[in-house]
């Protein structure tokens, strides 16, 4: 797939839909810039009062600015649709962090315009920062992409391919795909890598919870759920560099990077079913053991002394520096 046939993608699920085809379509051409990524009915991770996993949509998404675009059409305008969209953009905005834009399509196509306009122009501003990365199709699937950059943010809606490019991320070195649903990871000994898909799958059932900061494995055969759960409470690692196995923008079904989750044992005790909290939602990437690295001259770390990431260049410290201002602790090697 090149770009031409992914933006084509992405505007035709707004076929249907015509005042989402307007302004999404005159958003795209007024940038008129390939180097911007977009994603019509972007799928976004929500908790519902049961804390059960649900999937909603955002009509016009930016990965690379975490940026939402929601148009309000005619059905939208009573009080209690009002209501509920509100509640849905927080929604939204809990679980992706993210800036938040309305279109109101019910005024009049001057007023329209004006906000368009307005969405154009905070973009096209947001292109300057240091930190923006144009998007590349290729790029953004290859591992090699974050571990140059020296960490993965579950933020940037990473998405690979195969579950070797998934262990590759952290530096692996499978020259070929791998049958399993992850791997040891080799730098940091305490953590697996797993690709999970969170829904029901032959006897698996897991699931995302509470905007992703929880998810939990579960096998509805109890004595296998039983032997699998004695064997990571007491034998395997207890930290999981966390993918999610889900349909993306694009149509596929791809593995998602949400992050590094480590094993509450006494939930899981409580409860007989292994339960994960996030405690990062970005990881340091690393280059194979076998493959001579740049020099790294500087480390990022979050308040809990947990290392997020490592550069190589002064320039990828400017961007990190810019696009996560002080989140993060940076310390130089020199």
């Amino acid at each position: 797939m090149n770009k031409y046939d992914y933006i084509k993608r992405q505007l035709a699920k707004t076929n249907k839909k015509n005042d989402e085809n307007y302004i999404i379509t005159r958003i795209w051409h007024l940038l008129d810039n390939y180097d911007i990524k977009i994603n019509t009915q972007q799928y976004v991770v929500r908790s519902n009062k049961n804390q059960r996993v649900e999937y909603g949509l955002i009509d016009l998404y930016f990965p690379q600015f975490n940026l939402a675009i929601e148009i309000d059409e005619a059905h939208h305008m009573n009080d209690i649709n009002q209501t509920l969209d509100e509640i849905r953009k927080n929604d939204i905005v809990n679980a992706l962090d993210c800036d938040f834009i309305r279109i109101d399509a019910t005024q009049s196509l001057e007023k329209i315009h004006e906000k368009i306009d307005q969405v154009v122009e905070k973009i096209n501003l947001l292109i300057k920062e240091q930190w923006f990365i144009p998007w590349d199709l290729e790029k953004e699937y290859d591992p090699n992409t974050y571990i140059e950059q020296g960490y993965i943010d579950a933020d940037d809606n990473v998405s690979l391919r195969l579950v070797a490019d998934c262990c590759n991320v952290f530096g692996a070195g499978y020259a070929h795909g791998i049958q399993k649903s992850g791997a040891p990871h080799k730098f940091e000994e305490d953590t697996d890598i797993k690709r999970l898909k969170f829904f029901p799958n032959e006897t698996w059932n897991n699931q995302l919870l509470e905007n992703e900061e929880i998810f939990i494995e579960y096998n509805t055969i109890p004595e296998e759920n039983e032997a699998y759960f004695q064997k990571r409470m007491y034998q395997l690692n207890q930290k999981i560099a966390l993918f999610a196995y889900a349909k993306t923008s694009s149509g596929r079904f791809e593995a998602i990077f949400k992050g590094l989750y480590v094993l509450n044992r006494e939930k899981s005790k409580d409860t007989g079913v292994l339960t994960y909290n996030r405690i990062s939602t970005i990881m340091p990437t690393y280059y194979p053991k076998d493959v001579k690295q740049p020099l790294r001259i500087a480390e990022a770390y979050n308040n809990d002394g947990y290392k997020v990431a490592h550069f190589y260049t002064e320039n990828q410290v400017r961007k990190f520096e810019g696009k996560y201002k002080k989140r993060y602790k940076i310390i130089s090697y020199s």
